[in-house]
């Protein structure tokens, strides 16, 4: 890339289910030399009736993980939503997640400049459903000032809501790009910025097309079987392919 940036990939299901649904994702990510999987312990979710993640219990399937690939083959991405998540995930996780709910929870974000270290490569800070870039950029400000150096910083641009797309939400790229100008990695989230599987591999190669840094897309061995966000969810045979035509 122009500046020697990293391209930042991170594919992998909405929410970590059990080890079968997560070790073939694991299996394509590492065939292919992709480092970042999505591995969500912890899920915010709007109906408190929905699957809110394995909670702690999902550490053992990450053990499991580890004993097959080293920290520099597979890289946990993990979400935090409160301090006490924030203890169980910060052992594990290679980018600790913010996600959009709680870009603006600035104890989380003071707590995780405090307890980011070099065994961290990335803290990945989502836009806001409402949120102005000038708002986000300040938020993360508060990880830097925590401790997070810039360059760890990613910022993803998820999607905000819409009352014109057909699907509720709407990808703003002109948002990432101008993210970017303020020299913070910046990539895009497809799945949640489109919340339809077929919109999510167009959108995810026109962020790439326009010189971001990365997306992040979700993915599950059998989609229509996933417990959250089956919908937006992309077949690991519709992964392999984009995988092999478009990175």
């Amino acid at each position: 890339m122009k500046d020697n940036r990293p391209f930042l990939y991170i594919f992998g299901p909405c929410a970590l289910e059990s080890l079968e649904q997560i070790a073939p994702v694991a299996t394509l990510l590492s065939r292919h030399k992709i480092k970042y999987i999505r591995t969500q312990l912890f899920k915010p979710r709007t109906n408190p009736e929905a699957f809110q993640g394995l909670g702690e219990s999902g550490i053992e399937i990450l053990k499991t993980l580890r004993k097959t690939y080293t920290k520099e083959e597979l890289g946990f991405v993990c979400e935090a939503c409160s301090s006490d998540q924030l203890e169980v995930i910060a052992p594990w996780a290679s980018i600790i997640q913010i996600g959009a709910r709680n870009m603006q929870n600035f104890e989380l974000l003071k707590a995780v400049g405090r307890n980011f270290s070099d065994k961290h490569d990335y803290v990945l800070l989502k836009r806001g459903f409402a949120n102005t870039v000038e708002e986000w950029l300040a938020s993360a400000q508060y990880l830097i000032q925590g401790g997070v150096p810039k360059s760890k910083v990613i910022l993803c641009e998820r999607g905000t809501r819409s009352v014109t797309s057909p699907t509720g939400v709407q990808l703003d790229f002109i948002a990432a790009m101008e993210a970017k100008k303020s020299g913070f990695l910046v990539i895009t989230d497809p799945s949640h910025g489109s919340k339809k599987s077929e919109f999510v591999l167009p959108l995810a190669r026109a962020g790439l097309q326009l010189g971001l840094d990365g997306i992040m897309v979700e993915c599950h061995p059998k989609p229509s079987e996933s417990v959250s966000d089956a919908k937006q969810a992309i077949s690991l045979e519709a992964m392999e392919e984009f995988i092999k035509t478009s990175l």
